[in-house]
């Protein structure tokens, strides 16, 4: 299905994906099970796109927020 060089793209891809999700979760991530975990570096476009991602997640947080207060005056 995909060669060995396709494979190595794709991980390359997916490692790069899980630092910015890290990052915008501010997670602590290590190279090896032996290394300290520290927040990893990013690109400049990979820091906007976890900028997105945190600011969806607040988002997201306030908008139920909003709902649950509306709730509870609605049913007050």
């Amino acid at each position: 299905m995909f060669d060995q060089q396709q494979m190595l793209r794709l991980q390359k891809i997916l490692h790069r994906q899980l630092l910015i999700l890290a990052r915008a979760i501010d997670h602590r991530v290590g190279r090896d099970d032996n290394d300290a975990p520290d927040i990893p570096i990013l690109k400049q476009s990979e820091a906007w796109t976890a900028f997105f991602i945190k600011l969806s997640i607040i988002l997201v947080n306030f908008i139920t927020c909003g709902f649950i207060i509306a709730n509870i005056i609605h049913h007050w």
